[in-house]
């Protein structure tokens, strides 16, 4: 799902580290900064007396072609890729690759990225030989001896090799089942993991996934890097719906390739979606809709400014009607911030349900659905903004907010079709340019969102002046690469509004950005100074040590601080839970995300967590089962970290 309007809003409005790009890039550079073979197993030893019964194998044979036709109606597709050729195992290169976090930021990069397929691959045809090339004889008398032992580990190992070749030309030839034999064979004779991976390979065009399985497990105990093995059971796994499972083994083979491979990074992409879907549908079934961030809150209802006010409307309006008398009393606890209690109060105006005035009703169902849509209850939302456009068709107010409820579905000719309509009612609302601005910056046109902030800003009048459409000017300026103009911009907004802590948070971002790390960290001390309350800048200041100075200690103490601020703040929980899997503090993680996944209020923010949940699932799977690898890659990115100081 793409990110909705008021999640994107939220992080222009009220986190600057979004607008300027700088939570993005902050992030990748977290990522990608400093942050034995197992003993052999024999395969079982067929029974000499079938080894001698042409038989007996061929009636194997026939019972293995009769279920492959059954199951060969499989949806499924399958990955089988082309097994090895004659001689060694294949081992990935673990030399300077990425931590395996980045598993996480790819499919935040996806929060939110599409999968580049919705199905595992589609069979290959294996090795070495030519298709058509019929062997002479495709069970060779002299490689099925009667007594295996009484041969030299030289013998066994030179007629094995044999079998294999002849066993790739029958897959070569798609007899799946006859290859299958002819593996078999070899791994009696001297069992290799090549040659348990190319019966994976031929098991897996016949659909029989837990044979695939099996044999990838024999082949990983011989060689625990075997990336064609892992790939097969990997792919075996999503056919069965195993798809942690599946999504382990896919990371472990980008871990080995030192996430270089953009095909191997498509299959935990595709892997982490449909975990995720699954997950947040789950989750969203049980989920009690609550107040978000009183931050996030605070952020969306002062960016609409217009005079006159709702409040004052209603402050104004006289009347002895219980209705309006909780209308009143629940605007009075939004001034004072008592999000909660202006919600009970507005929804027992309404169940009161006599207002005995159109507009002062309307605005009453226009507060409920603010409401209802900061808990990302959308469709209830819509309801009630219809409802108050019923009363008071021309509102602008409520036409911007269900401009909104549009852009949030991802209805952008709808949205576009709200502002046009606010427009022509009234050409010089504050609030349609502002929010009109917001959306064309969210879709990259900075121009045109810098002109719709100019319009706001040539008609607001004194009581309807804020400070962030002079911000979001300054960083719609910066977003087209005049650096001159954004710096004059926020020196204006500076002398504006000298008590505004959002001005010096939104510029140490861009201070940030441009690697001005002293004067960065100056700006978000004095928003510190200036709002103790606020996570924001304490996260930036986290996102800024880990860009200056590669400190992740003390990025994990700031992030901690934003928490304390503001226990609500999902972005903080984010951003805390990949320093955690950073410093291979998995478990820790773990809860982390499941904490952020119970703050937050949207579908869409909920399957990014649970998409970085479970790509830390895959790294703990890493960890505990390849730890050498870990320390390698702790190492080369150690490494990578000092090479930029």
């Amino acid at each position: 799902m793409a990110s909705e309007w008021v999640q994107k809003n939220w992080k222009l409005v009220a986190v600057g580290a979004v607008a300027t790009g700088v939570v993005v890039a902050a992030t990748a550079y977290v990522l990608s900064g400093p942050s034995a073979k197992a003993s052999s197993t024999a395969a079982a030893a067929a029974d000499a007396k079938d080894a001698k019964s042409p038989s007996a194998a061929a009636a194997a044979r026939r019972k293995r072609k009769s279920s492959s036709k059954k199951s060969s109606k499989s949806k499924v597709a399958v990955a089988a890729s082309e097994t090895d050729k004659a001689g060694a195992a294949a081992a990935a290169d673990a030399g300077s690759v990425e931590n395996v976090v980045a598993a996480a930021a790819a499919t935040a990069a996806s929060a939110t990225a599409s999968a580049t397929s919705s199905a595992p691959a589609s069979p290959k045809d294996a090795p070495s030989a030519a298709a058509g090339e019929e062997p002479e004889n495709i069970r060779p008398d002299h490689l099925f001896p009667a007594n295996v032992n009484a041969l030299t580990e030289e013998e066994r190992k030179k007629l094995a090799q044999e079998a294999k070749t002849i066993g790739n030309k029958l897959y070569g030839d798609k007899k799946y089942s006859d290859a299958i034999d002819l593996y078999s064979q070899a791994i009696k004779l001297s069992p290799s993991a090549v040659f348990y991976g190319n019966r994976a390979a031929a098991y897996a065009n016949l659909y029989e996934y837990e044979n695939v399985i099996s044999d990838c497990d024999e082949a990983l105990k011989l060689d625990a890097k075997y990336v064609k093995a892992l790939h097969r059971r990997g792919n075996a796994f999503e056919n069965l719906d195993r798809l942690t499972e599946a999504l382990n083994d896919y990371t472990v083979i980008c871990v080995l390739e030192g996430f270089r491979n953009q095909n191997s990074m498509a299959a935990p992409d595709r892997v982490l979606k449909v975990l995720a879907t699954r997950s947040t549908a789950e989750v969203m079934k049980t989920k009690v809709a609550k107040m978000p961030s009183s931050t996030f809150i605070a952020a969306y209802l002062d960016s609409f400014r217009a005079a006159p006010t709702h409040a004052s409307i209603v402050a104004d309006h006289e009347s002895t009607q219980d209705a309006v008398r909780l209308l009143k009393d629940a605007f009075v606890s939004l001034g004072a911030r008592e999000w909660q209690k202006a919600f009970d109060l507005v929804c027992g105006a309404i169940e009161t349900g006599s207002f005995e005035n159109d507009v002062v009703e309307a605005i009453a169902y226009n507060l409920r659905s603010t409401f209802h849509f900061l808990m990302g209850r959308v469709d209830l939302a819509v309801n009630d903004i219809e409802r108050a456009l019923e009363l008071q068709p021309e509102n602008i107010n409520s036409l911007i907010k269900r401009a909104t409820l549009f852009m949030e579905r991802g209805e952008v000719e709808k949205t576009i079709e709200q502002f046009q309509k606010a427009e022509t009612l009234a050409p010089k609302n504050v609030d349609l340019f502002y929010h009109r601005g917001q959306v064309k910056f969210l879709t990259g046109d900075f121009q045109g969102a810098i002109d719709d902030y100019t319009q706001s800003l040539k008609n607001e009048k004194p009581e309807e002046s804020s400070v962030y459409v002079h911000i979001q000017m300054g960083v719609a300026k910066y977003k087209l690469g005049d650096v001159a103009g954004a710096e004059k911009k926020f020196k204006e907004a500076k002398r504006l509004f000298p008590n505004s802590a959002e001005v010096y948070n939104y510029h140490g971002e861009i201070l940030m950005d441009r690697q001005s790390f002293p004067e960065a960290l100056k700006s978000f001390d004095k928003a510190i100074e200036m709002d103790t309350a606020s996570p924001l800048p304490y996260i930036n200041k986290s996102l800024l040590h880990i860009q200056w100075k590669q400190d992740i200690v003390q990025s994990e103490a700031d992030v901690r601080k934003a928490l304390e601020q503001d226990p609500l703040c999902d972005i903080a929980y984010t951003h805390l839970g990949q320093l955690l899997c950073h410093q291979n503090k998995i478990p820790e993680a773990l809860q982390v995300y499941n904490d952020a996944v119970a703050v937050s209020r949207t579908e869409a923010e909920i399957m990014n967590l649970i998409s970085c949940r479970e790509a830390a699932r895959a790294q703990l799977h890493v960890t505990e089962n390849y730890p050498g690898l870990m320390e390698n890659l702790a190492a080369a990115a150690a490494a990578a970290g000092a090479a930029r100081r």
